[in-house]
């Protein structure tokens, strides 16, 4: 994908490295309507953290905020409500929370923290086109996993923006095993995405 090609191009063919069968369950999860439907197959999809994390980077390189959170942990997921809710409530106006996840106070609070996720990050990401060209016009690569105690997992993984002059960098995300399968705790790429939410409150 060269640089004037859209993340809707890319969702058309398989993204990168992604395999036929990481691309198919990428595809068809971004059009699931509900972060329970057709559990099964993400759960079998997610068994190890690489498999987890190569999904979840070509979900975010395709821009599907709604696959990305399936791919998240909870207290993930959590964490970035927590974020969400506190920049909506230091605005009196209410026009942040509006922005953020289109609704009003009370119906902020019967989003759930895949909602919450799912509509601020839209939300954010299509208001800054140079980071939402940044996630998706790239190439990755995970190199391996090293699984700790206690149901923790570190995964490498290689990234390289396609720029002319580009120098591929090396990142580390964090993993945890639950009984659905392996999430993601925290990524440089979640670090990036919590910062601009955070400036959105500033």
């Amino acid at each position: 994908m060269t640089n004037s090609q859209s993340p809707d191009s890319c969702r058309l063919r398989k993204c990168g490295s992604a395999t036929p069968l990481v691309w198919v369950i990428v595809m068809a999860m971004s059009s699931l309507g509900s972060p329970t439907s057709a559990q099964v197959t993400i759960n079998e999809a997610t068994r190890s953290p690489d498999e987890t994390a190569t999904l979840f980077l070509r979900s975010v390189r395709a821009i599907r905020w709604g696959t990305v959170a399936q791919f998240l942990d909870t207290e993930a997921l959590e964490r970035f409500q927590f974020t969400v809710t506190m920049i909506a409530n230091a605005d009196s106006s209410g026009e942040l929370r509006e922005y953020l996840v289109q609704s009003d106070s009370a119906g902020m609070s019967d989003l759930s923290a895949f909602e919450v996720f799912e509509r601020s990050i839209n939300a954010v990401i299509d208001d800054m086109p140079g980071l939402m060209h940044s996630l998706y016009d790239r190439d990755d690569n995970v190199i391996g996993s090293v699984r700790e105690e206690e149901g923790v997992a570190h995964t490498v993984y290689r990234t390289l923006a396609r720029i002319s002059g580009a120098v591929p960098e090396v990142k580390v995300m964090q993993l945890r095993s639950t009984p659905q399968g392996w999430r993601v705790a925290w990524s440089d790429e979640l670090e990036v995405i919590e910062a601009a939410l955070r400036g959105v409150g500033r």
